[in-house]
């Protein structure tokens, strides 16, 4: 008997957990910028804390029949005014090719900024600045 309702908790507990990881990988289209779509997610910098600082978690998809070099900046807004600017970004995508997260190094941390500011009316981020350039190749590519 005990053993059985063992069994029953812990599979009760794989299908939470399952649900619940499967649910963190939804990513929220942002803008289609020059044939490159942009998606994000929020997660949080660190599992447990009351109010962690946010991670900006994002997606480039190369929607186009070539390699492109694209570069952007991703800014951080209350109520219009920049809070924070990241360090530019530039990777090379080639035809139809996926980035993301932080192996891509498309996982943006700013100190301060946290979870609850971001679910905020007031909180908003966008990309004031991007470059899209067609290149020949990727491999003969160098991020300067």
């Amino acid at each position: 008997m005990r053993a059985s309702l063992f069994r029953f908790f812990v599979a009760g507990l794989f299908l939470i957990a399952g649900k619940t990881a499967f649910a963190q990988v939804e990513y929220h289209v942002h803008d289609t910028i020059e044939e490159v779509k942009v998606e994000y997610r929020w997660q949080r910098e660190r599992f447990f804390g009351s109010d962690p600082n946010a991670v900006l978690n994002m997606r480039l998809t190369n929607l186009t029949d070539d390699y492109v070099v694209f570069s952007f900046v991703p800014a951080y807004y209350r109520d219009g005014v920049i809070m924070y600017e990241t360090a530019e970004y530039t990777a090379c995508l080639a035809p139809g090719q996926t980035l993301r997260g932080g192996r891509a190094g498309l996982r943006f941390v700013a100190d301060g900024i946290t979870m609850s500011m971001v679910e905020q009316e007031w909180f908003s981020w966008d990309i004031p600045y991007v470059s899209v350039e067609i290149v020949d190749d990727c491999d003969d590519w160098e991020d300067d």
